[in-house]
C-alpha cells in the first residue's frame, strides 16, 4: 500500500512520499490540529503481520516514546490501519550523514566526524541509561537539521543539530526480551550491525558502540568496513575477518584516530569501549590533540589543503564544519540533494543501487530510489531488505557436541583395557576443530582427563604383570 498525496491517514494528511526501504516507507504527512508537519514510518506487511514484532514493536515504540533527549529524533505516537504499523516522529527538515557523505567520496574532514560521534555517542548514552538500544546506528539515520528549522523567535535562526532517527523499532536493553525477537527477522542493515547482532547473541549497549564505529569508519573513508556480494559473507567478514586500517584507506588519518576506531570495531564486545560516549571521546580525543597531514595530491570535498608545516595540536579549534558540540551548527553541510559519488558501484562494474532513501531526509527534490534486484554488492548505508539470516555452518557445533561425548565416555572407559585413549584422542581432536566457547573447553578437558586415566591404568597394568613375573 502506497500512499498518494493528499490521502487521510490515520488522521494525518500526506504530504509526500520521502523514503522507502526494506522495513517499509517513509511520509512527511500534515498534523490533523497543530500547525506542524511530522513524519510517519508505515512498516511492511510482512513485518506488520508477524506477531513477535508486533508484540515487541508495541513495547518499543512505549519506550522510545519516552526518550526526551536535543539528539534523539522524538517519536510521537503509533497504531495501525488496514493491519499495517506506523509510527509518527519529529520531522527535521534538512540532510543527513549519508546524503553528506555522498558529496565527499574519500571521506569528511575528521573535525565534522567528531562532531557526530560526540552527538551520537550521547543520544546512545541517553537511550541506553533509558533501557533501550537502537541496533541500527548508520549514517542514514543520523539527520542534520538546517538551520531554518523551527527558528524560535521571529528574525532568529535556530543552530543545526546532529540527531539520531529510527528510535521506534529499536530493542529494550532488557535481558526478557529475547523472548519476543523473531527468529525469522533481522533488524538493522548487516553493513553496521555487531558479531553478536548477527550471530544471535544476547545485546548490550556495546553492540550500538560496534554499529557507531562502523559509522565512523565510513564517514572517514568514504566506505563501509566490509563490502561482500551476499548477505552470508557480510555476516562472515562482521564475524571473522579483521577490519582494514582507517589510516592505509586515508593516509592523512593520524594512527590515534585509526586505533580508536579499531576498538570499537573489536569482535570482542569487551574489548570496545564500554559506551558509545567513551568511544566518542577516544574519537574526539585522537582527532583534537593529533597532527593532520593529508596525503601528497589529496583533495578533498568540503575541506581547504593546509599550508605545508601546517599542525594541529592540543586542542585546537576544528575546522570549519560541525563544531564539537552535540548542538554543532553545520553551515557546510549542503542543502540539497547530493549526486552518487563516482566509484561507488560493484566491483563487477555495475552501478550500485540501494533500497530506500534513508530512514528519512527532507532534501529538496529528492527522489526516492526503488529496489534493484540485480544489485551485487553490499557497501551503503541504505537500508537493506529484511532478510531471513543465513544458516550459519553446523560443522563447528557438531564436532563440539560429539567431542563433549567423546570426552563424557573416555573417562569410564579409561579402566576397560585403556578404551578411554584412543576415544580421548578423537575427543581432543574434534575439539579442536568445534567451537571456541566453554562446550568445547568442557570436552577438551574430559577428553584430556580420559587420556591421562586411561594412560594411568594402562602403566599400572602393565607394572603389574610385570611385578608378578619374579
Amino acid at each position: 500500500m502506497s500512499l498518494e498525496p493528499g490521502t487521510q491517514f490515520a488522521g494525518y494528511t500526506v504530504v509526500r512520499k520521502i523514503g522507502a526501504g526494506g522495513m517499509g516507507e517513509v511520509y512527511l504527512v500534515r498534523h490533523p490540529r497543530l500547525p506542524r508537519h511530522d513524519v510517519i514510518k508505515l512498516l511492511a506487511e510482512h513485518v506488520s503481520t508477524d506477531p513477535t514484532f508486533r508484540a515487541r514493536f508495541t513495547r518499543e515504540a512505549d519506550l522510545a516514546a519516552q526518550l526526551d533527549h536535543p539528539c534523539i529524533v522524538s517519536v510521537y505516537d503509533r497504531g495501525e490501519v488496514d493491519g499495517r504499523l506506523w509510527i509518527s516522529m519529529q520531522y527535521v527538515p534538512g540532510t543527513d550523514a549519508a546524503a553528506l557523505l555522498a558529496s565527499a567520496p574519500g571521506g569528511l574532514p575528521p573535525a565534522d566526524v567528531a562532531a557526530v560521534g560526540d552527538a551520537i555517542g550521547a543520544a546512545l548514552d541517553h537511550a541506553h541509561r533509558s533501557g533501550l538500544l537502537h541496533r541500527d546506528v548508520k549514517p542514514a539515520n543520523i539527520l542534520l537539521s538546517t538551520e531554518e528549522s523551527a527558528p524560535r523567535f521571529p528574525g532568529t535562526t535556530e543552530q543545526r543539530r546532529i540527531r539520531l532517527a529510527d528510535f521506534g523499532i529499536a530493542r529494550s536493553t532488557d535481558s526478557g526480551a529475547t523472548s519476543l525477537t523473531s527468529t525469522d527477522l533481522v533488524i538493522g542493515s548487516f553493513p553496521y550491525s555487531s558479531p553478536e547482532q548477527l550471530s544471535a547473541q544476547p545485546l548490550d549497549a556495546r553492540s550500538d558502540v560496534y554499529s557507531l564505529s562502523c559509522t565512523v569508519f565510513e564517514l572517514l573513508t568514504g566506505t563501509v568496513p566490509f563490502t561482500a556480494r551476499t548477505p552470508a559473507m557480510m555476516i562472515h567478514h562482521h564475524l571473522s575477518t579483521p577490519p582494514p586500517d582507517v589510516s592505509a584507506l586515508r593516509p592523512d588519518i593520524p594512527r590515534a584516530v585509526a586505533d580508536a576506531v579499531r576498538a570499537g570495531l573489536a569482535k570482542d564486545r569487551a574489548d570496545r569501549p564500554p559506551t558509545a560516549g567513551a568511544f566518542a571521546v577516544q574519537l574526539r580525543s585522537a582527532i583534537d590533540t593529533t597532527t593532520f597531514v593529508p596525503a601528497p595530491g589529496a583533495k578533498r570535498a568540503g575541506r581547504s589543503t593546509p599550508a605545508p608545516g601546517a599542525k594541529r595540536a592540543g586542542r585546537s579549534r576544528p575546522a570549519p564544519g560541525l563544531r564539537p558540540t552535540v548542538r554543532a551548527p553545520t553551515a557546510a553541510i549542503p542543502a540539497t540533494a547530493a549526486t552518487p559519488p563516482r566509484g561507488s558501484g560493484s566491483r563487477t562494474g555495475q552501478p550500485t543501487s540501494h533500497v530506500g532513501a534513508t530512514a528519512y531526509s527532507g532534501l529538496p527534490g529528492q527522489t526516492v530510489p526503488q529496489h534493484d534486484p540485480g544489485v551485487s554488492t553490499i557497501r551503503a548505508s541504505r537500508d537493506l531488505p529484511v532478510l531471513d539470516p543465513p544458516q550459519a555452518d553446523a560443522g563447528p557445533a557438531r564436532r563440539t557436541t560429539a567431542s563433549l561425548a567423546c570426552g563424557v565416555a573416555a573417562v569410564p572407559l579409561s579402566v576397560v583395557g585403556g578404551l578411554g585413549l584412543p576415544v580421548g584422542m578423537a575427543g581432543w581432536y574434534l575439539a579442536g576443530r568445534g567451537q571456541p566457547n566453554s562446550a568445547g573447553r568442557l570436552a577438551r578437558m574430559l577428553c584430556a582427563l580420559g587420556v591421562v586415566l586411561s594412560l594411568g591404568f594402562i602403566v599400572f597394568t602393565v607394572g603389574r604383570a610385570v611385578m608378578m613375573q619374579f
